[in-house]
């Protein structure tokens, strides 16, 4: 049973069972995403933002950042010797610095910054000292880095973080093991045929899968094998429909104050109205601002432009005459209106889905490990 946290309480009890479980071994899967890093960890899950803010003056106290999706990680000694005393700032601790690197706009830093990423995930998750993690991870582009990444990654590593009950500074030691790294999508497929949510497809029928991530749709159909057969690339994942509401915002003329006038409207605020279903921007009364009207005009344009390329692609190859399945799953899958829209164009929704991949790639851990 994966435990999702959807609330600070509940994070915090996780983070102190974990601690104490006396685990030693752990199964995980990590999908790097494009805005938002995926991990599935022994029974956990989290989410953060995919962002990284390297500690440049390490005379500042900068430990005091905690939260369940960011965190302060000091790199102490290991296998990575050039990261020796380094610290970084990830997830939204990272958004909060005015320097931080976004690594959906350059992918190469998904690589280049691969243990950091998974070093924080287990910062957060306040994992036990001395553990073996096991785990699987997915890239854009295995041919080119597929060999990085494991030589980054693999090995034993000593860091510090802070303990998000006691507020203390924590050292922990973890022996990382790669025992994969995957093309983007494909744990997703092998959670569809091999794992909870299994789909019921022979090797000589097809299936359309439709991933709807922060800067993509992309398009990949599969055999019951687990084949690719083919991929689409669609540019203009949720981040755009997002950005396309925050820009609508801006042309509002309703200006309620003066500390309001010209503001420049934020995309990630108003995500963050849409994933808690409030429809407002901003927080206080100062900024906040309803917007579904945007959200129901942005949408249907934004919808109706990408549907249209992703019909185009799949009757032009002969695709969808052939599925037994159309399925979908990305974070961008459970935006209010498009989760309807799939319905009613007959899609599989699977549940869970931003974690659709790191639970296919955790699967495939458990697999190569002979679990």
């Amino acid at each position: 049973m994966t435990t999702t946290y959807t609330n600070a309480k509940n994070w915090l009890v996780q983070a102190d069972l974990l601690a104490q479980s006396g685990l030693t071994d752990l199964i995980a899967g990590k999908d790097s995403g494009a805005g938002y890093g995926k991990a599935i960890i022994g029974d956990f899950s989290i989410m953060m933002p995919a962002a990284y803010s390297l500690v440049r003056n390490r005379n500042i106290m900068h430990h005091e950042t905690i939260s369940k999706d960011g965190a302060w990680v000091r790199y102490v000694e290991g296998t990575r010797l050039d990261l020796k005393d380094v610290q970084f700032f990830w997830g939204s601790a990272a958004l909060a610095q005015s320097d931080h690197t976004l690594l959906h706009e350059d992918k190469a830093k998904k690589a280049e910054l691969a243990l950091e990423s998974i070093l924080a995930d287990l910062a957060v998750l306040n994992i036990p000292d001395g553990v073996k993690l096991s785990i699987s991870l997915s890239n854009h582009n295995p041919e080119r880095w597929a060999d990085e990444i494991k030589r980054r990654v693999e090995g034993t590593h000593t860091f510090e973080h802070l303990h998000p009950v006691t507020r203390s500074i924590v050292t922990k030691t973890v022996e990382i093991v790669v025992t994969g790294i995957y093309p983007e999508g494909f744990g997703s497929i092998a959670h569809c045929l091999f794992g909870e949510a299994s789909l019921v497809l022979d090797p000589s029928e097809l299936a359309i899968a439709l991933d709807i991530g922060s800067s993509t749709w992309l398009i990949t159909v599969f055999n019951g094998s687990g084949a690719v057969i083919d991929r689409h690339l669609i540019e203009g994942g949720c981040g755009e429909l997002h950005t396309m509401i925050a820009e609508a915002l801006d042309k509002r003329n309703d200006r309620v104050s003066l500390l309001s006038k010209d503001v420049k409207h934020s995309p990630s605020l108003v995500n963050q109205g849409i994933i808690e279903g409030t429809f407002t921007y901003g927080g206080n009364h100062l900024t906040g601002k309803k917007f579904e009207a945007e959200y129901s005009q942005c949408l249907d344009e934004w919808w109706s432009n990408r549907i249209e390329k992703f019909a185009n692609f799949v009757t032009a190859g002969n695709y969808l005459d052939r599925a037994k399945y159309l399925v979908a799953w990305g974070g961008g899958v459970s935006q209010p209106v498009v989760d309807q829209n799939l319905a009613g164009l007959g899609f599989v929704i699977l549940n869970n889905p931003q974690f659709i991949n790191a639970l296919g790639l955790k699967l495939l851990t458990q697999i190569a490990r002979g679990a």
